[in-house]
């Protein structure tokens, strides 16, 4: 079962939302915290995202990881008017002054993510289910995310997915805890977080890496039908695209060791060999050489 990839994009100004709504996403966490427009310039956007995709509205303080600089009474206020758009969900920090409140605010089918965030490092197993236990009490999705120092503190925050009865969205930022965000998706998390244009948080990937990842597991979109084939189509294009970009940026960093070596930039029997193994999509493996040839020339 493949979880709801959500892009998280930070939003400043209406044309973020415009342009986020132009991926195959079907999800996006739309961080207004960021915002450095009033609300009423930007309503116009939210609206047709929350009426076009499953939206998830959350506005987090520094201390969150976030960018809000206004009182919690402003922020409260916020959370107010960006419920009466209808998102499917919005999103608060458990321990939030604010949380019980915009917890009350749920109606109409807007659900709550209560959220723990842990940007210093990851607790012990007992705490993190403690912490689960806790955002269960006043969410509808429990959402709790630790920073990895090293690659087994993932491990204890995925232990947590089904460790309450609430859908429970669980990974570990940082490099060290890359892994999890797909680990996550394979165990159960119901929500996947995945960067468009700007990353939010430390170690958050690509929806290209993300869905090329999913794609290399086996995983695939639910269902059957027109639908269902052109969200694979979607994952697989995405996918493409990321990959295509990283041989690019590989391609560019040859170029700049062989200029530093004095070493031909072309080998024409490298080239043939690529091209050979490539069949029988050896056309457009010749286009992706050619844009490398490009970039070497620049590097």
């Amino acid at each position: 079962m493949a979880p709801l990839a959500c892009g998280a994009v930070p939003v400043r100004r209406g044309h973020e939302i415009y342009r986020a709504l132009r991926s195959p996403l079907r999800c996006l966490e739309l961080r207004l915290d960021y915002l450095e427009v009033g609300l009423s310039e930007v309503r116009a956007a939210l609206e047709r995202a929350a009426s076009e995709r499953v939206v998830i509205f959350t506005v987090r303080r520094r201390e969150e990881g976030g960018a809000w600089r206004g009182s919690e009474e402003e922020r409260a206020e916020l959370y107010a008017r960006l419920v009466e758009l209808r998102p499917s969900y919005i999103d608060v920090e458990v321990d939030s002054p604010i949380a019980r409140r915009v917890a009350s605010l749920r109606e109409r089918g807007v659900r709550l993510i209560a959220s723990k965030h842990d940007f210093s490092g990851t607790p012990p197993l007992e705490t993190l289910v403690e912490w689960a236990r806790k955002a269960a009490e006043i969410g509808d999705v429990v959402k709790v995310v630790t920073y990895a120092r090293e690659p087994r503190d993932g491990l204890r925050v995925l232990s947590i997915i089904g460790a309450v009865d609430k859908p429970t969205v669980a990974f570990a930022m940082g490099p060290a805890g890359v892994y999890t965000r797909v680990a996550a998706a394979v165990l159960g998390s119901p929500i996947v977080y995945v960067s468009l244009d700007e990353a939010t948080a430390p170690g958050q990937i690509p929806a290209g890496a993300y869905y090329a990842a999913l794609l290399g597991l086996g995983v695939a979109p639910e269902g059957e039908g027109l639908d269902a084939m052109r969200e694979a189509i979607d994952w697989v294009d995405s996918a493409l695209v990321h990959l295509l970009q990283r041989r690019l940026e590989i391609c560019r960093e040859i170029g700049k060791l062989k200029r530093a070596a004095g070493i031909p930039l072309h080998d024409d029997a490298r080239e043939g060999s690529v091209l050979e193994r490539a069949s029988p999509f050896r056309q457009l493996f010749e286009i992706a050489v050619q844009m490398c040839k490009a970039v070497q020339l620049v590097a």
